[in-house]
């Protein structure tokens, strides 16, 4: 082409148009404001380094991330995009206030098991359980020995 204009045009519709996936993605942001050649050339200089992979890799996982939260079940109200712990409908109903029902522990009072201090129940019968204090399961349990002769 003789006339420089047209094939700088010419040159630039084709850069444009004819661009591989990734450098389509990166003169996306500039797509409406590049006019020569240059615009492009710069836009085209990160594409395949390492920066511009991990910045793919990461886009695309965000992207992954938000499609499987949403595909979420909440097992508490059936409803897709939360999950039990987060559901809007169970919000107000966490161990801050009084209980509703008796304590399972002593059957005595509305409140939550572990803050009745009682050593008895409803009935009079002692409270097995050391509650914090003492023992625990795993603990190594000393055992006494007979002390045996000697024998020189």
């Amino acid at each position: 082409i003789e006339n420089q204009a047209a094939a700088d045009v010419l040159l630039f519709q084709l850069a444009t148009e004819n661009a591989n996936a990734d450098c389509q993605r990166a003169i996306d942001p500039i797509r409406n404001w590049a006019k020569t050649i240059t615009d492009l050339l710069k836009a085209y200089q990160n594409v395949g380094s390492e920066q511009h992979k991990a910045e793919m890799l990461a886009a695309a996982l965000a992207h992954q991330m938000v499609v499987a939260r949403a595909a979420v079940k909440c097992f508490s109200c059936g409803q897709e995009g939360h999950i039990k712990k987060d559901c809007p409908k169970n919000r107000n109903q966490g161990k801050t206030g009084a209980a509703t029902q008796l304590c399972p522990g002593c059957n005595k009072g509305y409140h939550w098991r572990n803050q009745y201090r009682s050593k008895f129940d409803k009935q009079g019968n002692p409270i097995l359980g050391n509650k914090k204090r003492g023992a625990r399961p795993g603990a190594p349990k000393t055992q006494n020995r007979v002390n045996q002769p000697v024998m020189y």
